[in-house]
């Protein structure tokens, strides 16, 4: 059996979160891609994808060395970390309202901490709760609004 006899694992199909354009040392051009997950509750890099922006000439072993990884997607960890922190960090002092139509502002606020969530790959049903000091089940009720309402239109959910 040969590797062409595998099927390729499917994988979802997300939007990356930083796309940059490298130079290397012979001055052919890679586009880069990232993606961000949180590890531990720290924001990383979970998968990469290169490509050459020349389809004539393939991505070398010399190449991919060359590339400062580290360095390339420093500046975008940190502001995607920071701003998370600072949505949940701005929702920490509010209180659950039982029992209330929720106002527009209410749900977009909801919205906002889904999003930034959403995009950090961490449990967004759960951050909703901690960010409103709710419970998980009253933040899926809050997110399930703010998504009829329109405010919410990813059409993924991680739990």
């Amino acid at each position: 059996m040969t590797m062409n006899d595998f099927a390729p694992k499917k994988r979802a199909a997300t939007t990356p979160d930083v796309v940059k354009e490298y130079t290397d040392s012979n001055g052919r051009k890679l586009l880069i891609t990232a993606e961000f997950k949180t590890f531990n509750d720290r924001l990383d890099i979970a998968a990469i994808t290169i490509q050459t922006t020349d389809l004539n000439s393939p991505i070398t072993r010399r190449m991919l060395t060359e590339i400062p990884l580290d360095k390339l997607f420093r500046e975008d960890l940190a502001i995607e970390s920071e701003h998370l922190k600072r949505m949940l960090r701005n929702r920490k002092g509010t209180t659950a309202h039982k029992g209330r139509q929720h106002t527009d502002a209410d749900l977009l606020a909801v919205a906002e901490i889904y999003e930034a969530a959403f995009k950090a790959r961490i449990p967004v049903q759960k951050s909703v709760a901690d960010a409103f000091g709710i419970s998980v089940s009253t933040a899926a009720k809050r997110i399930m609004a703010a998504r009829s309402r329109g405010f919410i239109t990813s059409t993924e959910e991680s739990k």
